[in-house]
């Protein structure tokens, strides 16, 4: 069972303000989606002025919805990377899954929820641009000048955010998932450099966390080798507009399993 206590020091020197930020997308029909998973799709299925109950005036009105589990801001549980077959920790994929059950072990049902220190890493501030380029590459120096920019460092059991100023690209979908150009993302020296830090989770305002074109090095680092989860498709701008580079993290995955991934409603409060 995740206790609280480690982190009560921490939420009473953090939180000064009594506001909660709201790091994650809202799910709707028209969100980017990838190539690589089903789409978030949603409807009515019923109005209320399809029926009443037990003849009576009231009525119940509902809806169904699809999706992938890496739809819209989500986690990756530790199984959704493999390299050279390997998931972690250092175990045959075709030994630890099948289709019909998911995941005998690191399905996503095994992510306590997260509640925790957070860190954000603000890259556009520390280069003066309103975001990254496309398929620019973030490296421990830009990490590392971004830490000392704004005077906060990192510490084991953190959560840590990169905000690359992506989240402006949202609705322009091809955009947004790298189709064209790529997106920015840390290559697999910072990723390493963030695993050995000893860190509980990272996420991005980006689609794939990792530089897109790439082979998807921090995933490795990070999931593969080290048993760290990565969160995706984060929103970031609102909270770097607070000016705060340090809060208290709070997010829950969905107990799906042996999945692969779970949407998740991420906040920070400062």
């Amino acid at each position: 069972m995740e206790k609280i206590a480690p982190w009560l020091a921490d939420f009473r020197r953090i939180v000064t303000r009594g506001e909660i930020v709201e790091l994650g997308h809202v799910l709707h029909e028209d969100i980017p989606n990838s190539p690589n998973h089903p789409p978030f799709m949603f409807r009515l299925t019923k109005l209320h002025n399809d029926a009443r109950i037990g003849g009576s005036d009231v009525s119940a009105s509902s809806d169904m919805f699809t999706m992938g589990s890496h739809n819209g801001t989500h986690i990756d549980a530790l199984n959704h990377i493999a390299c050279c077959g390997m998931v972690y920790p250092e175990r045959d994929s075709d030994e630890v899954a099948t289709r019909r059950d998911g995941y005998t072990e690191h399905g996503i049902e095994t992510v306590e929820p997260l509640f925790l220190r957070g860190v954000l890493i603000d890259l556009p501030a520390l280069l003066g641009v309103e975001s990254l380029a496309p398929a620019f590459d973030v490296t421990v120096d830009h990490l590392k000048a971004a830490l000392d920019r704004q005077q906060v460092a990192i510490r084991p059991g953190d959560a840590v955010l990169i905000r690359s100023g992506w989240e402006r690209y949202w609705t322009d979908h091809r955009f947004y998932v790298g189709v064209q150009q790529g997106s920015p993302g840390p290559d697999g020296e910072a990723a390493a450099w963030l695993g050995d830090q000893g860190i509980r989770v990272t996420g991005a305002d980006t689609f794939a966390y990792d530089k897109r074109p790439s082979a998807m090095p921090a995933h490795v680092e990070l999931m593969v080798k080290r048993g760290i989860n990565i969160m995706e498709n984060m929103r970031l701008d609102a909270l770097a507009a607070t000016g705060v580079s340090e809060f208290m993290f709070c997010a829950l995955p969905l107990r799906i399993k042996g999945g692969t991934g779970s949407p998740i409603r991420p906040i920070a409060l400062i």
